[in-house]
């Protein structure tokens, strides 16, 4: 059956996850695009998806149209219907919902190398860093809960499938990261002032590395948890890079201590 009417049930529900207060409530969030949503469904599976008619139609699609089907709830639009879903201007036809992904609590953290964004508002920014974590093998991302919304539907464009294979943890309170130093982790803060080279810092052991607000870098309560500063040496005239430009420089340099290492 193809739903054409606005005044739909399934089609109200939708729409409602648009907006973060909404899916915070259902505890889901939406992934848009064939591609991504293929990618997916090697670590996990939606609990709905939504087609427009002519996506579902379309025999190139016929495959991932089935295998969905079989897995998950299927609702079918039209495309005037289809696209008021979207939170883009050009959909590819194809919505996935799924259950949120982070978790909250440090004390479920496997030991590694993660990235700490205290207080990154700008989607495109949280979520190319996500998928630069993906590339350089970082064992995953900490937000703050001031950070941007983690299931900004731009977030999660920007992350591709990685938002799918990358351990996210959202911290109740900054404070909650000096736990970790007592399990043997090193908190690190990039800095300007009082800080060692990254290129020639030794990325060894349980590591956080903390990247700073846009506008403002690292929080006072931050830099406070922090046991060492490191920064990326640049040219005369330049004391800052876009977050997402630094963070995947940085995970440059800690993937290329660990390779190194093997």
């Amino acid at each position: 059956m193809v739903i054409k009417s606005s005044s739909n049930k399934f089609f109200k529900f939708f729409k409602s996850l648009l907006s973060k207060k909404n899916r915070n409530i259902e505890n889901l969030f939406l992934v848009e695009g064939k591609k991504v949503i293929l990618e997916s469904l090697t670590y996990t599976r939606p609990e709905y998806v939504a087609m427009s008619e002519t996506f579902y139609s379309d025999n190139k699609n016929k495959e991932l149209v089935t295998k969905i089907s079989s897995l998950c709830s299927t609702y079918i639009f039209t495309e005037t219907i289809f696209n008021k879903l979207s939170s883009t201007e050009n959909s590819q036809g194809i919505i996935g919902y799924y259950k949120q992904l982070h978790k909250t609590n440090l004390k479920q953290i496997k030991t590694g190398r993660y990235i700490l964004l205290d207080d990154v508002k700008d989607p495109g920014n949280a979520g190319g860093i996500i998928r630069s974590a993906d590339a350089f093998s970082i064992d995953g991302v900490i937000l703050t809960k001031e950070c941007v919304d983690l299931y900004n539907p731009k977030l999660i464009r920007s992350t591709m499938a990685s938002i799918f294979r990358v351990d996210i943890y959202i911290l109740e309170e900054k404070a909650d990261i000096a736990s970790l130093k007592d399990n043997d982790f090193k908190i690190v803060s990039t800095s300007i002032g009082n800080a060692a080279s990254s290129y020639k810092y030794k990325f060894n052991g349980n590591l956080v590395i903390v990247m700073g607000n846009e506008a403002k870098g690292i929080s006072d309560e931050m830099l406070s948890y922090s046991q060492e500063k490191i920064y990326i040496p640049m040219n005369d005239g330049i004391d800052s890079l876009n977050v997402n430009v630094a963070s995947s420089i940085i995970m440059y340099e800690m993937n290329r201590d660990e390779k190194a290492n093997c």
